[in-house]
């Protein structure tokens, strides 16, 4: 093949050390990646110095000129964010760049998310945010500074308060990652990718937004109130939340790092005595032998030699008991597998351990060095008693992947642990539980007395009925999202000709919750309550090791909430606000119970008597009252308007940087810390910009769900539809019942109905989306028992997939939309359709489904496809003779949209490109799908057949009419322009996947063959930013031309043909 790229000299990496703070070395031992370079501390200073390395023996690398360049970086990135030419706006992903590029340094981090917080309440700042999540999380996981705050996992749980959508969002991260690095498998196997450290992290992390999403801001509603009588301004309820977040944030992450340090020291301060255990028999242990072989320790005194063998870490005292933190012991066990075939397991003993809702196992105990072998999240476990066992005193642990089989000494001690596990799996587990002083020496003492009374019941820390409601939403929407993906993972181990059989019957089956909503969006997008399930209309695709599923909900918009008047616009943040912002009858402020001690402000525990717990009882419904506005905004801004900016106030323009940024210093008492002080003022007397990054203009956030207009099907004179004299928009195309009226949302681009009908009985199989969602909802409403209901249904569809890593995908996906955003921004009109996907795990996830497309494979296996002539034929067939305006447009949509894909297919470097992955719409455009091979990752490796830089073949040209044809020259000039924009804003391009790279998991970033920063030479290297711009076009014409019909795109496509049966 030939090579249309030079080699480039080396340009700095977005993460090289530079003359700021070394990064901390990471100081923590875990179990290093062996197929990856990067996740191998560095011995050099800087996270990155491996990489450095790297790049010195591949490249001609100056050292001195790479850290000036990238110094030069950094001083862009700070006057992007915060100098005079930014007037009012928080570009997030220099913000993202800022604190990477300043992870050393806590101060800067400390500041950036201060600062991004305070502008939070903006939507176009937290739907930045909520962007770049997947970086956020990546950065709060994996990075290993030795700060003393949690710095960045408390922005993370101040924007969970504002958002029950961003914290589900983060939800899923964090249980992929927990996944990633728990101490086994599902299927029993020690795990080779554990990590102590960041298995730590993100459980801590997950039990703190839990417990954000419960409690939420405890002073939210007094704030509201004083707003609502006028006792405070806008600007100060905006400020006054703002920080009792922060101080909420600051509360939980507290007691997690005191709770650590606290138990570090006490297990320096006690010695233990020897133990010993037989475990080539523990089932005939006598009595005697179990206790000694099971000795008990109970910080800071030992126990009595007749006491259970329990450890028991005290926290603080109150009138109701001593508060336990932390429970162990050691207990006989068996560990069965939940998905595989039981296999016969002797009996061992272990020491079990009770923390932050987890139930953890170790070989000995864990101040004796003893290893973690593995770990269950409590949460919503079932725990029961084996009553019918061979061996006394059985129970049971088991989840949804989990079931251990344990075994205590005694009843009383088999009691008390099944008591602490069934509190840790509900919900009034958030927060600590409370034992009376003398209750575990009840329970030791019960097998030796004669007194038949009951021991002392844990005193419960009930929930308010808001807390509650917040709890069950978040839980049962986490076990909706699980319950669907599950029927995919049933359906898979059914042979391919009973899948479509069964899955009606399993899909009938699925749960949804009262307040269920399908998580494919942002939180500024509109809330759609998922009503009931289509179950007959579901789709299922057959595959040798996946069964994805195409699910079709009923969705409700624009019911009753609050007490202002209905609106169908709604959006999810906002709607979860209104119906969960609960006033509680009781004083608010029950978030001090996690404190570490009784003598919190608001503190208050107390036995509940049974007239207090009827009183208290709250069932969950749509139409809960709330002390709220009747507009029930949580948004600050009226950012959806178009050109919108912050305002500074009254702020001076005297000190540093732009007025937004002053107002934020004298607001909040904060210092601008030395690292930025000096950068802006280096770029405010140079206001010299670097060649590195040209465009300082902050990238505006692009939807990814476009707004499509309203056509009026009915040709009368109505052109919206309005709910309690709100207009109703589309929220993702197709149809909308509204009463007994259903409206079609279509796009308009110029192609003819009877263009699009011919298109569709080909594609859709002759019926759009809009007309298959309408016939879907008249169904609903003939099918419906309350047809009074005026509330605005829709059709909501999604494809659940299981066994199947998405997390790459989603990544992919991330970069598409930056590049779209780009392109955009740079008025380069290259089409990419940007879609929802959901990453729920390691292995399960939802994607958005592309409708009113199918791929170049079914196209081309269809009956009503030509015979001949390929895809030129197909669009003269469907769309008329080439001099037609249907023939004309929808060519513009193939050329605008293969240009687009081209372009970002070789800088991404994706591969696997046959057509099953590569899909067409009804109006010409080519959408790319699946991008489990990315950033030169192929099938084959080193034997790829796909060599070429993209897939340009002979069905393309013929459709632009051929090489020298005026369409083939716009996608030429479509190309060029779109690759110097990418060029134009590489670095943050760059910085994006450095930091996923980052310790990653990706397979196409480890492995001898992507690890070590190979990936990211790579793609350095697809940019060109060596070349000149005046060379740039003549170089990307050459991609182009050494892509035309290549000769391994073929044999590629023939090779799928007989071995998968794909057409091409």
């Amino acid at each position: 093949m030939s090579n249309a790229t030079s080699t480039p000299q080396k340009l700095p990496s977005v993460g090289t050390a530079t003359s700021d703070a070394p990064i901390t070395p990471q100081k923590t031992p875990h179990t290093p990646n062996k197929n990856n370079a990067v996740n191998t501390p560095a011995k050099s200073t800087g996270s990155n110095a491996s990489l450095n390395r790297s790049y010195s023996a591949d490249y001609h690398y100056n050292p001195s000129s790479a850290s000036k360049k990238h110094e030069e970086f950094k001083n862009q990135l700070v006057h992007d964010v915060f100098g005079r030419e930014n007037k009012g706006k928080v570009p997030m992903e220099k913000v993202a760049m800022l604190i990477w590029q300043f992870r050393d340094d806590p101060a800067v981090v400390q500041f950036m998310a201060q600062f991004v917080a305070k502008f939070s309440g903006s939507r176009q700042v937290f739907d930045g945010i909520e962007f770049y999540l997947p970086q956020i999380a990546h950065m709060i996981i994996h990075l290993e500074a030795d700060w003393d705050e949690a710095i960045l996992e408390r922005f993370a749980l101040v924007i969970a308060q504002q958002s029950q959508h961003f914290a589900l969002q983060l939800t899923w991260i964090l249980q992929g990652a927990i996944e990633d690095y728990q101490p086994e498998t599902v299927e029993g196997k020690p795990n080779p990718s554990y990590n102590r450290l960041f298995y730590h992290r993100c459980i801590t992390l997950l039990s703190n937004i839990e417990r954000c999403v419960v409690y939420g801001s405890p002073r939210s509603i007094e704030l509201q109130r004083m707003f609502e009588k006028g006792d405070i301004s806008r600007a100060e309820y905006e400020e006054m939340k703002l920080e009792d977040r922060l101080n909420n944030a600051k509360q939980i992450t507290t007691h997690g790092a005191d709770f650590r340090k606290h138990l570090v020291q006490r297990m320096k301060d006690v010695k233990l005595p020897e133990v010993k255990i037989n475990l080539k028999n523990p089932r005939n242990q006598s009595e005697s032998q179990t206790k000694a072989g099971s000795a008990s320790v109970t910080a800071p005194s030992l126990p009595s030699p007749s006491s259970t063998s329990v450890s028991v870490v005290h926290k603080s005292t109150s009138a109701a008991g001593k508060q336990i933190s932390k429970y162990g012991g050691y207990l006989l066990y068996k560990r069965r597998f939940r998905t595989a075939c039981y296999k016969r397991k002797i009996w061992k003993p272990r020491y079990f351990e009770i923390e932050e809702r987890m139930l953890y196992c170790f070989n000995i105990h864990p101040s004796r060095g003893g290893q973690l072998i593995r770990a269950m999240p409590l949460e919503g476990a079932d725990i029961k008693e084996k009553k019918d066992g061979k061996y006394p005193f059985m129970f049971v642990v088991e989840n949804r992947h989990f079931e251990y089989v344990l075994r205590a000494n005694k009843e009383s001690e088999m009691v008390l642990w099944m008591r602490l596990l069934r509190g840790e799996s509900e919900a009034n587990a958030l927060i600590p539980h409370i034992i009376s002083d003398d209750e575990v020496g009840d329970e030791e003492k019960k097998d030796d007395s004669s007194n038949t009374e009951s021991p002392k019941k844990i005193v419960a820390n009930k929930l308010t009925p808001s807390q509650q409601a917040r709890y069950d939403f978040f839980k049962n929407e986490r076990d909706f999202v699980a319950n669907v993906c599950d029927v995919a993972e049933v359906l898979r181990f059914h042979e391919p000709a009973e899948r479509k059989k069964l899955a009606p019957g399993l899909v009938k089956e699925v749960k949804i919750p009262p307040c269920a909503y399908v998580p494919l969006c942002k939180s500024t997008d509109v809330w759609r309550r998922v009503d009931t399930v289509m179950a007959n209309d579901t789709r299922v695709f057959n595959t040798n090791e996946r069964c994805p599923m195409i699910y079709f909900f009923l969705a409700k918009r624009g019911e009753k909430v609050g007490l202002g008047p209905k609106n169908p616009n709604l959006d999810v943040a906002e709607y979860l606000h209104m119906q969960f912002q609960v006033p509680d009858t009781e004083p608010i402020g029950r978030l001090t119970v996690i404190g570490e001690s009784d003598d919190h402000e608001g503190q208050e525990i107390c036995e509940v008597k049974e007239e207090e717990e009827a009183a208290d009882e709250f069932e969950l419904t749509m139409e809960d009252p709330i002390d709220n506005s009747a507009s029930g905004s949580i948004w600050n801004d009226e950012s959806t308007k178009k050109g919108f900016t912050f305002s500074a106030g009254s702020v001076t323009d005297t000190g540093k940087g732009n007025r937004q940024l002053q107002k934020f210093i004298k607001e909040n008492f904060v210092k601008l810390p030395s690292k930025l002080a000096v950068r802006i003022d280096r770029f405010e007397s140079r206001r010299k910009m670097s060649y590195l990054d040209r465009n300082s203009v902050p990238l505006m956030n692009t939807p990814i769900i476009e707004n499509t207009i309203l056509e009026n099907r009915n040709d009368d004179d109505s052109d919206n539809i309005s709910l309690d004299g709100q207009s109703v928009v589309s929220a993702g195309g197709g149809s909308i019942l509204f009463d007994d009226t259903v409206v079609a949302f279509e796009e308009r681009d110029g192609i003819d109905k009877e263009s699009l009908d011919r298109a569709k009985s080909v594609i859709c199989g002759g019926e759009s989306w809009a007309e298959k969602s309408a016939r879907m909802l008249r169904e609903a409403k003939n099918n419906a028992k309350d047809n009074g209901d005026s509330s605005v249904f829709e059709i909501v569809t999604l494809m659940a997939k299981s066994n199947d890593d998405l997390r790459q995908e989603v990544f992919v996906m991330q970069m598409i939309h930056y590049f779209e955003s780009v392109f955009k921004k740079m008025n380069v009109p290259l089409w990419l359709k940007t879609y929802r996907i959901l990453s729920t795990g390691k292995s399960t996830g939802l994607i958005e489904v592309l409708t009113d497309s199918t791929s170049i494979d079914g196209l081309k296996k269809s009956d009503k496809y030509p015979e001949t002539g390929g895809l030129r034929a197909y669009f003269e067939q469907v769309y008329g003779p080439p001099t037609s305006k249907s023939f004309m447009v929808a060519q513009k949509n193939f050329v605008s949209s293969l240009a687009g894909y081209s372009l970002v297919a070789y800088l991404l470097g994706l591969k696997d490109r046959h057509n099953g992955n590569i899909m067409i719409d009804t109006r010409g455009h080519i959408i790319h799908i699946d991008f489990g091979f990315a950033f030169g990752m192929a099938p084959g490796h080193e034997w790829s057949f796909e060599r070429a830089p993209f897939k340009l073949v002979k069905d393309y040209i013929d459709v632009m009419g051929g090489t020298n044809s005026q369409a083939f020259k716009d996608f030429q000039k479509l190309f060029v322009d779109g690759f110097k924009a990418a060029r134009n804003n590489s670095l943050t391009a760059l910085g994006l996947v450095e930091i996923m790279m980052y310790k990653s998991n990706y397979p196409c970033f480890t492995g001898t063959r992507y690890g070590g920063g190979v990936s990211l030479k790579r793609f350095e290297k697809r940019l060109m930013l060596d070349v000149p711009d005046d060379k740039i076009e003549k170089k990307a014409l050459k991609l182009i031309s050494s892509s035309i019909e290549h000769k391994g795109t073929k044999i590629y496509d023939v090779f799928q043909h007989y071995s998968n049966g794909l057409a091409y």
